[in-house]
């Protein structure tokens, strides 16, 4: 029977002789423990899927700031007596708030106003069209409202 001693230095020694009659094994466990991170391909497929969504963010970002304001206006119109208003101060009241915030490309008209015994209904719903990239277009609908009988109570 073979010492324990003896089989480790056995071991040993077939060892070093395989590692120098098959060096590149060794080389290849070196390489594979030295590399790390991402890869060329994996890299420019992260840096697409950023650059799509950044994209997505740049294009249609700026249509919900915008609707964003527009909301605002026809939330401004809590602290007006709506009911007692005509139409076109009402539609004059929101195209100024528009003005102020820089929103351009809502027309007054789009303002409809319903009234009723105990309340003024205020809706502006409308849709905003993009150019997404090349042919592909975005298209976002919104719609705002305002009810006089919720504000009083």
């Amino acid at each position: 029977m073979i010492s324990l001693q003896r089989r480790e230095n056995l071991f040993k020694a077939r060892r070093k002789q395989l590692r120098l009659k098959y060096p590149w094994r060794n080389q290849r466990k070196m390489r594979q423990k030295k590399q790390r991170g991402i890869s060329l391909i994996g890299g420019l497929i992260v840096l697409a899927v950023v650059g799509f969504f950044l994209t997505v963010a740049f294009k249609i970002g700026p249509l919900y700031l915008d609707n964003s304001f527009v909301s605002a206006a026809v939330a401004s119109l809590d602290k007006e007596d709506v009911h007692n208003m005509t139409n076109r101060e009402i539609r004059q009241k929101l195209s100024s708030q528009f003005d102020i915030n820089n929103i351009r490309d809502i027309d007054s008209k789009l303002i409809e106003i319903k009234r009723e015994r105990t309340r003024t209904l205020v809706t502006l719903d409308y849709e905003k069209r993009i150019n997404f990239m090349g042919n592909v277009d975005v298209v976002v609908m919104f719609k705002n409202s305002y009810d006089s009988s919720k504000a009083a109570q």
